[in-house]
């Protein structure tokens, strides 16, 4: 599972060309790098675009005709002329309170719809009513308060931009379809040690000039902090400000994959961030630049607003595909990576595992279990499974008895990997954990439906019986079947608002099995496995993104497996936080799995009256009107929960250990791992958190290892068992849909 987040239209930044702009400097205080040698060509002057006509819309397509080649297939234009386009786009009334009508019987399906509403102590986001500003969108449409069908749709778009939910989105297609808006630069946050209060500089000036660039004090008038504070609470899907303050920066983690942080052009760039990004420097000197905006797809004869909308918006309009997800060439990357990158000792072909053994004095024991995301796809558990599998024997044939588990931008994936993971190095302890989604009319329908298929003996019955939906799978908090459909499904009430009761995942059964294509650790062919370490000798490193899965895993490790984590980054403030900042949603649904699955059950069902329900209208204008549509489907609920209820992503659980990034950490990940490392076991301190009771005692070694740089072969886990089949690199950004 993966957030949104977190999490996602973070893979179309990964398209997007050079920044076509030539920074400005002001008192001759810009360094050499600060004009683009990737891009000598600058925007088109003001004058020079309106030779033609006025319309916004049009000197954006005159534009793009100029430009657009192979090479550059989205090329920029200025933010401020793409936004003057967006603006000039006519509201459509009706249509727009037609897909306001039509999303509202989706979103009864959001399981954390009270707890927005009325979250916990403890809670940083503003509370928020999902289903009454979705209301409120309607009563101004009616009231005709918006002035352009952008206005209506940036307010629209406040409903994801405040759920702060990376499983939950949706997209409106005139603001999010089109273009892309970037600021000039990157930056970086970093400090002199990993227990300093770090400082906020510009990406290619530390490239240029290393520790000696200067420190950016405020952008664009205000303090530089607050600043990028203030745009995590627009452009966030992070419940956590620590890490959403994160993902604003460069980190080696994004760079591998040819990134540099949201704030310069990635989550979600479809916002405008106006005219010009303007900093300076604590020194007095100053830079800005204009902002600029890809165009992502063709935009030839859009003459203006009106045909803006009838090619991009109109329901039956010829559809315009997005953008391919193409790498930035790497000629266009900024990066600070000095000398060779570690070589991993065991990868899965698709880069989702690996593992790397630390040398060094001090770090001889020292293993790193690098897991990017728990991937999805054919294949991927059992490559999965069998990747860690000879990353663990790898580490007992060279005498590692230390593991770091490195989860630094998982945003989460296949949600049966997270428990395989936990149970490879736990594999006796039996998972405690419970999820439950609203019990509203519309699912409701569903379990009765396949819980009657799944009581009968007629065709379809034994596979109904795995169903979520039937009371006759699923265990309940004593870990035993449910004995009835009120069992199951309740409804149970918390916070207001009705559920179904707690469930547990039977994680033993032939049925799935047969699904993953393999056991889960701990159970059918894989019972007799061993613990690989002790908890002490264990630890998780992440930069607080872990979402979704990531904090299934974390979460398992952490309160049963009795492991500790280690968080870098975050805000300047030396306070705790959280290892697992992402959404802790246990399962995400896009709206096309929803609509296709209600559907299913709508031909089924012979009772007319039901197939009128407005609870079943699911209809395919929000698919059409969006570039993304999904909710948070089933929470996670913590044992110690089940009185209050409160799912898993209100409840804030900081690290046992919080470190800042240093510039040595920037340039070379094993600094990164050693940092962790002598926090853990050797100890070096921490900024917060409970910490680690200082140094811990070590287990000799049977066997030193060589260090990365002596090892040349790899084992490289193929995509099957027969080590010819295809395996596409697993993409960390992707989102999972709750497939029933």
């Amino acid at each position: 599972m993966i957030s949104l987040s977190l999490l996602f239209s973070l893979l179309l930044s990964l398209l997007l060309r050079a920044v076509h702009i030539e920074a400005q400097c002001v008192d001759d205080n810009c360094p050499p790098t600060s004009r683009s040698d990737r891009d000598k060509r600058t925007l088109a002057s003001v004058a020079d675009r309106r030779r033609s006509t006025g319309e916004p819309c049009a000197q954006v397509s005159e534009l793009w005709a100029a430009r657009v080649s192979e090479d550059d297939p989205y090329p920029s234009v200025e933010a401020e002329l793409a936004y003057a386009c967006l603006k000039s786009v006519p509201l459509h009334k009706p249509e727009a309170i037609a897909l306001v009508d039509a999303i509202k019987p989706y979103l009864e399906w959001q399981s954390t719809l009270a707890f927005l509403k009325n979250p916990p102590a403890g809670y940083e986001p503003a509370p928020f009513d999902l289903m009454g500003h979705l209301q409120s969108v309607r009563d101004k449409l009616v009231a005709n308060v918006y002035a352009s069908e952008i206005e209506f749709q940036e307010d629209l778009f406040q409903m994801t931009a405040k759920t702060r939910d990376g499983h939950f989105a949706f997209r409106p297609d005139a603001l999010t379809k089109v273009f892309r808006f970037g600021r000039p630069f990157a930056l970086v946050s970093y400090a002199k040690d990993p227990l300093s209060t770090p400082a906020i500089k510009v990406l290619d000036e530390v490239k240029a000039d290393g520790d000696n660039a200067k420190t950016v004090s405020r952008i664009n008038g205000v303090d530089a902090s607050v600043y990028v504070e203030r745009l995590v609470n627009q452009a966030s899907a992070a419940p956590d400000m620590d890490a959403a303050y994160n993902s604003m920066f460069y980190s080696t983690a994004v760079e591998e994959f040819g990134l540099a942080g949201e704030f310069q052009f990635l989550g979600w760039d479809f916002q405008y961030p106006g005219e010009t990004t303007a900093i300076e420097y604590a020194d007095g000197g100053a830079r800005s630049a204009p902002n600029f905006a890809a165009v992502t797809v063709p935009f030839a004869d859009v003459t203006d607003g009106e045909s803006f909308y009838q090619r991009f918006c109109a329901v039956g309009a010829a559809g315009v595909p997005r953008a391919p997800h193409v790498p930035l060439p790497a000629s266009m990357r900024t990066s600070l990576q000095s000398g060779d990158r570690p070589v991993p000792v065991v990868t899965s072909c698709d880069y989702a595992v690996r593992g790397y053994f630390l040398d060094g004095d001090g770090y001889q024991d020292v293993a790193v279990l690098r897991i990017y995301m728990f991937p999805m796809g054919k294949g991927s558990f059992r490559r999965f499974q069998s990747a860690v599998d000879d990353f663990l024997e790898a580490c007992k044939a060279d005498g590692k008895s230390k593991v770091i588990i490195d989860l630094r931008i998982n945003q989460g994936g296949h949600v049966y990997q997270g428990y395989e993971l936990f149970r490879q190095f736990f594999p006796h302890i039996e998972p405690d954990l419970f999820i439950r989604w609203r019990a509203h009319k519309g699912s409701m329908l569903l379990a009765k439906h396949d819980s009657a298929i799944s009581e009968g003996d007629g065709a379809g019955s034994g596979a109904a019986r795995y169903s979520p939906w039937s009371y006759l799978s699923d265990l309940n908090t004593t870990y035993q079947p449910f004995t009835s459909f009120k069992a199951k499904f309740g409804p149970r009430m918390w916070n207001g608002d009705s559920f179904t009761e707690l469930i547990k995942w039977n994680l033993d059964s032939p049925y799935l099995d047969a699904g993953l294509g393999a056991s889960l650790t701990g159970y059918g062919n894989r019972r007799n496995f061993k613990q690989p370490l002790e908890s002490r000798d264990i630890i998780l490193l992440t930069d607080g993104s872990c979402a979704s899965t990531c904090s299934v895993f974390a979460s398992l490790m952490e309160t049963q497996g009795n492991v500790k984590t280690v968080v870098i980054g975050g805000r300047p403030n030396g306070k705790p936080m959280q290892g697992a900042g992402g959404t802790k949603g246990h399962r995400t649904m896009s709206f096309d799995v929803l609509r296709n699955t209600v559907q299913v059950v709508m031909q089924k069902e012979a009772q007319t009256s039901r197939q009128e329900d407005p609870e079943w209208q699911l209809t395919d204008l929000p698919l059409i009107r969006s570039t993304d549509a999904a909710l948070n489907m089933v929470d996670q609920v913590r044992r110690a929960d089940f009185e209050t209820g409160i799912p898993a992503q209100f409840i804030n659980e900081p690290a046992a250990c919080r470190l800042y990034w240093t510039l040595g950490m920037l340039k070379d990940v094993t600094e990164i791992w050693r940092a962790a490392a002598g926090s853990a076991w050797n100890g070096a301190g921490c900024v917060a958190g409970a910490g680690f009771g200082g140094a811990r005692l070590r287990v000799p070694l049977q066997r030193r290892s060589a260090g990365p740089a002596e090892r040349s072969n790899t084992k490289v886990i193929p995509a099957d068992d027969s080590g010819s089949g295809s395996c596409p690199r697993a993409d960390w950004r992707m989102k999972e849909a709750f497939e029933l």
